[in-house]
């Protein structure tokens, strides 16, 4: 059975398995690195409001076979008001730029 590598990134750091792992085909070891995903992301959140994780497999070779990422991004009212207040500056400047003046 083919040995895998996998890396996993929880944001502190990576971690390298330390043996490789047999599984039956480069599919079951993608799927593996992907549940590590969704644990190490059910593990961290929510402890703050960015995350982000990744996933790396490697094959008996060493060469890479996978590589998965995923990003949290958490915002609460007072960043979307923020955001939507800096978005409408940015089109009040962009329409003065084209001489049309301020949005109404």
């Amino acid at each position: 059975m083919p040995k895998f590598t996998i890396t996993t990134d929880d944001s502190e750091g990576a971690e390298r398995s330390d043996e490789s792992l047999e599984f039956p085909h480069t599919k079951a070891a993608t799927d593996d690195a992907q549940v590590a995903l969704a644990e190490m992301a059910r593990d961290k959140l929510p402890e703050g409001k960015r995350a982000d994780f990744g996933a790396t497999v490697e094959d008996d070779t060493g060469s890479k076979v996978y590589r998965a990422g995923l990003s949290f991004a958490a915002k609460n009212k007072g960043d979307l008001d923020r955001e939507a207040e800096a978005s409408d500056v940015a089109a009040d400047d962009v329409a003065s730029c084209l001489g049309s003046g301020p949005r109404e």
